[in-house]
């Protein structure tokens, strides 16, 4: 263990370091985290407590410490070693020679801590043991790349025991049907690997000779007699470049073959995307609790899925169209909303509706009203099993791949696809146990709010039992070399006197996966662009100039550049944290104006508390800073159109878009602005640290930090008014980088093969090894789930 410490700092730096940490004054949950002991770190530096010499080893080394626990005496220190990887140790004051400390140690050290007396029974998860199937991955930096990974552990078995798998690919092959019409090959004619490696030759020998200009139907006909069934491809050239990537794989197989051949089977017509909480529809919800840039996400996703597909089944010769269902909740006070009608047809696409299941009560009455995210877990049994219901109903049977989002969305796509027998892909969207600080070990204090307890272990059988996961970086998995992944903060972690959790995911098995979304490129496109300008000068006006109920403050000068944000007023958003930063430096607000869209003005109009706490909190900052003519507030709702048009205008007026949040999961905002031509600054915690390229394409800021991010937006001021091309040449990189990364096309291509590649694995490996996962987790909905839930009521 002192070799980790050694491989940061030297062996005479160890002395100060000890010094320091044991100088910290105790927290008074016994914790102190990352960030706070970095900031106490500086101050020593400043006061001249350590001197120049030592302050890079031990930069190096407390940047890599995630938590530090006050014991009796001791100090435990939990270390990033690499990526994916923490150690835990304990030192003692004057002794430079650290003490390994074990998981299920150091969980029972915390409730101690924590409880200040020996914690009462619980319950103790252990996943690993559970894991002893599939391949696994080694090398952390091939986290998130499962599908390369998969395909590459298949292709090695294809060639290190053809038989088997030759025959595994056969019966898949010939059992293959897409909604009860088989599409591949004739069993009665093509009745073992054998006779499938001479008919390859012979179809392909004639397919060869295919006259240009020959009808796909006669080509059809004649490769039917061979044993061949449409699906191979819509021309015969295409049906010959399939058959070669398969005689590639039966004669020297590669991942490249297998993944090009599995992409190209008509698999996927019918896509359900789960997302049970929130008011999902196509307008006036946005800004709603619950309710933002998941609803954009998943509407944009599903246009984009259904044009993908529908273009990959053609190319396959295959005459279905696609089907996307959208499952959410009905609410019948729907409040002005489309949410009370049971199904929606989305426009932009006549292949996905959206399809509205009710909560129902113990007695089967309908639940009328909205209910917070956090509240819903009590209705998702029953909600499943009528959902269910009614896509069996619309699908004529039921989907070819289902989709979870968020939470509780996760939870009911993965009771859906072990009753349906379908492959399941989750989307987090963002996991709350990272976005609050301490949630799990003040769990009992935030149930009656958040109810935690549920939602943590609805987490843990969703992402244990998923066949993917689909995240939109790599951070939101394994973090980085300095701090914490969302999925990996599930490793293990404790709530005290419920449950204690030694092994809750493994990060190296192939199922996750990253896949950045894209946005509407109709809808965020460059500024530079020609607009209609009635649209515009109306926006203007409400963004700069109309009064109202909805409108707070007038600029002195609005000439000045505009710094622009867009989010709901929520703690975790920070926008607070953003007004104070700007109220508190003099020489920003002479160069730049404030403008925010955000919630409403008025807090007794707030959705929730919180909400309600942070307009009240704003209306206060505003007072003390004596912003009434340097910012504008816009307390309303902005429809997609409008949003577009407004990041143009803020670039028009060469102004930036700024993402304060405390933790972003990915940033959809951060992308539409982007793609708009607006240059970015969003927080360095989370997602935008895979989309921004720092100081290139944009700026990553610590929005814990006021005063550093006030200095990082003057001085971009400042250098763009030395010279426009400042501005300018961020804008043009920020474009740049979303363009060639951020495309919807891009994400569907890679979620179709990526349910295909799963389909194919979930066929040809035995999952007797799994479902004893399965049953495990089964326990788990049943005892430390479902019971508690009940209890809700």
């Amino acid at each position: 263990m002192s070799g980790i410490i050694n491989d940061f700092i030297e062996e005479e730096e160890l002395s100060l370091l000890l010094a320091f940490l044991f100088s910290l004054p105790k927290t008074d949950n016994a914790i102190i985290l990352r960030n706070e002991l970095l900031l106490a770190f500086a101050a020593a530096c400043d006061a001249g407590e350590i001197g120049p010499e030592a302050q890079p080893g031990l930069w190096r080394f407390l940047r890599r410490v995630q938590e530090m626990l006050f014991g009796d005496g001791e100090r435990l220190v939990v270390f990033r070693h690499r990526k994916a990887s923490c150690r835990i140790f304990r030192i003692f004051p004057g002794d430079v020679r650290p003490e390994a400390v074990d998981i299920p140690e150091f969980l029972a050290i915390k409730e101690r801590l924590f409880l200040g007396e020996a914690a009462p029974a619980r319950l103790t998860v252990n996943l690993a043991p559970f894991y002893d199937y599939g391949p696994k991955l080694k090398d952390p930096d091939s986290i998130g790349h499962g599908i390369t990974f998969l395909n590459r552990f298949m292709s090695a078995n294809l060639a290190s025991q053809p038989e088997k798998w030759h025959n595994q690919l056969y019966e898949f092959l010939k059992l293959h049907q897409l909604h009860g019409r088989p599409l591949l090959l004739d069993g009665t004619l093509l009745r073992s690997p054998a006779e499938l490696d001479e008919g390859l030759a012979n179809a392909m020998e004639y397919l060869k000779r295919v006259r240009p200009g020959i009808g796909n139907e006669q080509v059809n006909q004649r490769l039917g007699r061979l044993g061949f069934l449409p699906g191979w491809g819509g021309t015969a050239a295409r049906i010959l470049e399939t058959m070669e990537l398969l005689q590639g794989i039966l004669e020297q197989p590669s991942e490249t073959f297998l993944a090009e051949f599995l992409a190209r089977i008509p698999m996927i017509s019918r896509i359900v995307l789960v997302s049970p909480h929130g008011w999902f529809a196509q307008e006036g919800v946005l800004g709603r609790p619950d309710t933002g840039g998941q609803v954009v996400y998943i509407l944009d996703q599903a246009r984009a899925l259904a044009a993908h597909l529908r273009r990959e089944l053609r190319a396959a010769g295959c005459p279905v169209e696609p089907e996307i269902l959208i499952v959410s909740r009905l609410i019948p006070e729907s409040d002005g909303t489309t949410c009370n009608q049971r199904l929606e047809p989305v426009r932009g696409s006549r292949h996905v509706r959206i399809l509205r299941v009710p909560f129902r009560d113990a007695a089967g009455n309908i639940v009328p009203h909205w209910i917070s995210r956090f509240h819903v877990w009590p209705w998702l049994d029953r909600f499943a099993e009528e959902a269910e219901a009614e896509i069996r109903r619309e699908l004529g049977g039921r989907p070819d791949l289902i989709i979870g989002n968020y939470s509780d969305g996760n939870l009911v796509a993965t009771r859906l696809a072990k009753s349906m027998g379908v492959t399941q892909g989750n989307i987090a969207h963002a996991l709350e146990k990272s976005k609050y600080l301490f949630s799990s070990l003040y769990w009992r204090q935030l149930e009656p709010d958040y109810h935690f307890s549920l939602q943590f272990v609805a987490d843990l059988i969703a992402m244990n039992l998923a066949n993917f996961i689909v995240t939109s970086t790599s951070q939101e998995i394994t973090g980085t070399n300095e701090a914490i992944g969302q999925y990996e903060s599930y490793r293990f972690f404790t709530m005290p006197g419920l449950m204690q959790v030694r092994c809750g995911i493994n990060l190296f098995h192939p199922r996750f996966n990253v896949i950045p979304p894209g946005v509407n490129e109709e809808v965020f496109f460059p500024y530079t662009r020609e607009r209609p300008a009635r649209q515009t000068e109306a926006l203007e006006r409400l963004l700069f100039e109309e009064e109202g109920a909805d409108f707070f403050g007038r600029l002195e000068d609005p000439g000045l550049p505009p710094i622009f944000t867009i989010a709901r007023l929520d703690r975790i958003k920070n926008i607070t944290g953003l007004v104070e930063a700007y109220g508190r430096e003099p020489e920003l607000r002479k160069r730049a104006n404030l403008v925010l869209v955000a919630s409403v003005l008025d807090p007794n109009r707030a959705g929730d508390q919180e909400e309600r706490g942070e307009i009240e909190r704003l209306h206060g900052m505003i007072e003390e800073y004596g912003l009434h003519g340097n910012l504008r507030w816009i307390g309303r709702f902005l429809d997609r159109a409008s949003t577009g048009e407004v990041y143009r205008i803020i670039a028009d007026r060469q102004g930036v878009f700024v993402q304060p949040a405390l933790f972003e999961a990915f940033g959809l905002t951060v992308l539409e602005a982007m793609h708009s031509g607006l240059p970015v600054f969003a927080t360095q915690f989370g997602g935008p640290l895979e989309i921004i390229e720092h100081e290139k394409s944009g700026f990553l800021v610590n929005t814990t930090d006021q005063a550093g991010m006030a200095r990082r937006f003057t001085d971009f001021f400042v250098k763009s008014a030395d010279d426009p091309r400042y501005w300018q040449g961020f804008s043009r990189r920020g474009l740049k980088r979303v363009q060639s990364r951020f495309t919807w096309e891009k994400h569907c291509r890679s979620l179709v093969r990526l349910g295909k590649v799963h389909g194919f694995w979930r066929y040809s490996t035995s999952q007797e090894a799994k479902s004893r996962l399965g049953e495990y987790c089964e326990l788990l909905y049943q005892f430390a789930f479902r019971e508690r839930a009940d209890r809700m009521n």
